[in-house]
């Protein structure tokens, strides 16, 4: 199990992928905003390994704040992107963002149960090793 900080603005989308979370034994931390999830950061309570961005963010969107989220200590961020938003111009634009391909993984909605789950444990194993990553 891992706590998985969760970036997402609509009420909808958070609840859930906060539900889908807790289905895969994960704990989820959800927040609606970039400086919602850097305070939560700050508090320092909680370490976070993985974080699950929204793309369509309304203050910025998911390349800045996923850039900003690791500047913060968070080793591993995965952006959601809605599939229509997910094109190869899209892409090369994001890329301009200052996140290079390996720094992201991007997920596209809607988001099956099994490649949320995949996605996570590709993430922690990043993040601490392949036996870690094996509960995931």
């Amino acid at each position: 199990m891992a706590r998985v900080l969760l970036v997402e603005a609509s009420p909808l989308q958070r609840w859930l992928l906060c539900r889908q979370l807790r289905a895969l034994g994960h704990e989820p931390l959800p927040v609606s905003s970039t400086i919602e999830a850097l305070a939560r950061l700050a508090e320092g309570r909680v370490p976070v390994p993985v974080a699950l961005v929204a793309m369509g963010l309304p203050q910025d969107n998911g390349f800045a704040c996923g850039s900003a989220l690791r500047e913060a200590g968070v080793a591993c961020v995965l952006l959601l992107a809605d599939a229509p938003r997910a094109t190869d111009a899209w892409w090369a634009r994001s890329l301009g963002l200052g996140v290079s391909e390996g720094d992201a993984t991007v997920l596209l909605r809607p988001l099956p149960l099994g490649t949320l789950q995949r996605a996570l444990r590709l993430a922690l194993a990043q993040v601490s090793g392949v036996g870690d990553a094996q509960s995931a």
